[in-house]
């Protein structure tokens, strides 16, 4: 798949003012959405869980998972994001897609509505 991004704004749950605009990378490999964390902790997103991840080295690491409000598609929803390294990419992952009913079109390089099915 040819890898686009596309930028979205995010913002903690209570606090929209906080938001903040960034450009993600879709990612249909990653499970969750990931943010680098020193952007979750300026808006001020406190960590809920935690998950262990799989990194694309193999090795396991645990991270922080916090919830952020994101605008997609016309749609404003919580969804569940990963609290990445500092320094890391910000990445749009599959349940944030699958929540929002969208898929990825890979020859335009877009997002686009998909049917849910229900078994």
């Amino acid at each position: 798949m040819g890898q686009f991004s596309i930028k979205l704004r995010i913002w903690p749950a209570h606090t929209p003012e906080k938001g903040q605009q960034l450009e993600f990378l879709v990612d249909t490999g990653a499970a969750y959405t990931v943010v680098p964390r020193s952007i979750l902790d300026a808006i001020g997103c406190l960590p809920s869980t935690k998950r262990t991840v799989v990194l694309p080295d193999g090795r396991e690491e645990i991270w922080d998972l916090t919830y952020i409000v994101m605008a997609l598609g016309g749609e404003e929803a919580p969804t569940p994001c990963l609290m990445g390294p500092s320094n890391g990419l910000t990445l749009l992952g599959a349940v944030t897609l699958e929540q929002f009913g969208l898929g990825v079109d890979p020859l335009h390089r877009r997002l686009v509505p998909v049917r849910a099915p229900i078994a």
